[in-house]
């Protein structure tokens, strides 16, 4: 693997040949053709202290195109450590802002906190809803964390760490309040594995109800993926590829019998894998700023009381 600074591979740039105004800029996609003539149009959401290069330029976005589908990614506000309600509001506008460009429903990747946002989206705005075909969560953190409750010990931590720890209300009202149903609601899939050292303890912390939940080593009995490895996991990539090309969740019945046999998600980096690990030392950084640090959780957002304990 190369030492000292190295570019990470080239993601998509900001929309071209569309109005400055209809792509933000937090928002990354490809040409408006590109959107409209791929096999599916897939948002791609990083997760806590992460940029969208370093979560997906090695690993999904080169496999994803390489199947034929078109890529945005979004950059959650202050890299997705502040508030999780206020990243929310980035994805449901990011959601609506890619359907808009691509003219059709597009279905959602992300990973940690990225794979909760989204599911967050769907449940409480109807109009992100009705964008999106599929959700597909790498890790995400729906039952809380034990993590948040560890940080949150002294009685000051960071807001999402109040938000996102096992007990918290935001966490109730994201378990609690229902998916959408009906003929065109999205689909949604948690992948997650045993090993997962962030969002824990596992199967439980990944766990929907409504959704289809697989715990990668249910699928292969030694996978060795934990909470960044995931990226790169080739089971991981070959579920998420099975729910992007099927009507519903993934099915993990449906997978090649020769998936096990892989050991990297398909046209990935690996030697580019090496960028994540500025969102590793960022996640660490970022949560243990004290001046992050508040003494309680806020209170959810009226829209989403109803489903909070």
């Amino acid at each position: 693997m190369a030492h000292g600074p190295v570019a990470p591979p080239a993601m998509a740039g900001p929309a071209q040949g569309i109005a400055r105004a209809a792509a933000p800029a937090w928002l990354d996609c490809p040409s408006q053709e590109t959107l409209r003539s791929a096999r599916g149009v897939v948002l791609l959401v990083p997760g806590t202290g992460s940029k969208p290069e370093e979560a997906w330029s090695w690993g999904y976005a080169p496999a994803l195109a390489a199947d034929g589908f078109a890529t945005c990614t979004v950059a959650l506000p202050d890299d997705g450590l502040g508030s999780f309600t206020t990243a929310a509001t980035r994805v449901r506008r990011a959601i609506k802002a890619t359907a808009r460009l691509a003219e059709r429903r597009i279905s959602v990747v992300g990973h940690s906190q990225g794979g909760a946002l989204p599911v967050w989206a769907v449940k409480f705005w109807p109009g992100a809803a009705e964008k999106v075909k599929d959700v597909i969560s790498l890790a995400g953190p729906f039952g809380g964390t034990q993590l948040g409750n560890e940080l949150c010990t002294a009685g000051r931590c960071a807001t999402l760490a109040w938000q996102l720890r096992v007990g918290a209300q935001h966490v109730s009202a994201l378990q609690h309040a229902p998916l959408p149903t009906g003929r065109r609601a999205p689909s949604v899939t948690s992948i997650a594995g045993l090993y997962d050292e962030i969002v824990r303890p596992q199967p439980a912390a990944s766990r929907l109800d409504g959704a289809a939940n697989v715990v990668l080593q249910d699928v292969c009995a030694h996978d060795p993926s934990e909470h960044g490895l995931i990226l790169g996991d080739p089971v991981g990539y070959a579920l998420t590829i099975d729910a992007l090309t099927h009507r519903g969740p993934a099915d993990p019945g449906r997978l090649p019998a020769t998936t096990c046999e892989q050991t990297f998600i398909p046209h990935g980096d690996l030697a580019g894998s090496y960028v994540f690990l500025e969102s590793v030392t960022r996640f660490t950084t970022g949560l243990l700023d004290p001046s992050r640090w508040v003494d309680a959780e806020p209170p959810v957002p009226a829209y989403a009381r109803p489903w909070a304990d």
